[in-house]
């Protein structure tokens, strides 16, 4: 019997861990957006600094990661072209990608990461809200079947605008109106209540990714 009540106990108090876990990603976040609009003041986003573009796409912040990953490719172009000018006298030289320099690439590319995650730990939260802003005066907070996260997004990068577009679809299908919405706590805890059903066509462009990965991987493997 005390095993029992011991079990029980244990039990309820994972469920409050996992509650408090699931609710502190929402009270994070407006904690930070409050700290935002009152003091100006950036709130560091270990999720963001970590992942990047894979965070920004896994919340459906698809400009923001096309820039993103536009920003990395430009600078690794600009590293790699002062390289070759400082080493062989012209930009971009084929003498050094003939050459081999594992070390030098390897900098470039660590560097360049490195900054942009940076970029996106600090002021990720502040793209963010700005995203939330502009979907929320759109109406997406309303939508009964919406999901504020793609973790397909976040695998597939490349993808995005197949997400982006299905989302767009569904939330014209739903609201037949173009109505701006003010933004406050109230619309910004709509919009990030997780517990809505994933739309249709949007189950329709998750599938169509994984099925995407399966045939990449496969011709992958065929040509091993």
């Amino acid at each position: 019997m005390a095993e029992k009540i011991k079990e029980s106990c244990e039990a309820l108090d994972r469920g409050r861990c996992e509650a408090e876990y699931f609710e502190s990603e929402e009270e994070y976040y407006i904690k930070a957006f409050k700290r935002l609009d009152e003091t100006g003041k950036h709130t560091w986003n270990r999720a963001a600094f970590l992942f990047g573009s894979a965070w920004m796409a896994y919340r459906k912040m698809y400009l923001y990661t096309l820039f993103f990953v536009l920003i990395i490719v430009v600078f690794r172009l600009c590293a790699f072209s002062l390289v070759s000018l400082s080493m062989y006298g012209t930009f971009l030289s084929p003498d050094l990608f003939e050459n081999q320099h594992p070390v030098l690439y390897q900098s470039i590319f660590v560097c360049s990461w490195g900054i942009c995650c940076i970029f996106t730990g600090y002021f990720g939260n502040a793209l963010y809200y700005n995203a939330i802003k502009k979907r929320i005066q759109k109406g997406y907070h309303l939508l009964q079947k919406y999901s504020p996260t793609s973790i397909l997004s976040a695998f597939a990068i490349i993808y995005c605008p197949l997400i982006c577009f299905a989302d767009w679809i569904s939330r014209k299908l739903q609201l037949k109106t173009e109505t701006e919405y003010e933004v406050n706590e109230e619309t910004i805890r709509a919009y990030l209540n997780s517990a809505r059903d994933i739309p249709g066509i949007v189950k329709a462009a998750n599938t169509i990714i994984w099925l995407f990965l399966f045939v990449g991987l496969l011709c992958y493997w065929a040509k091993l």
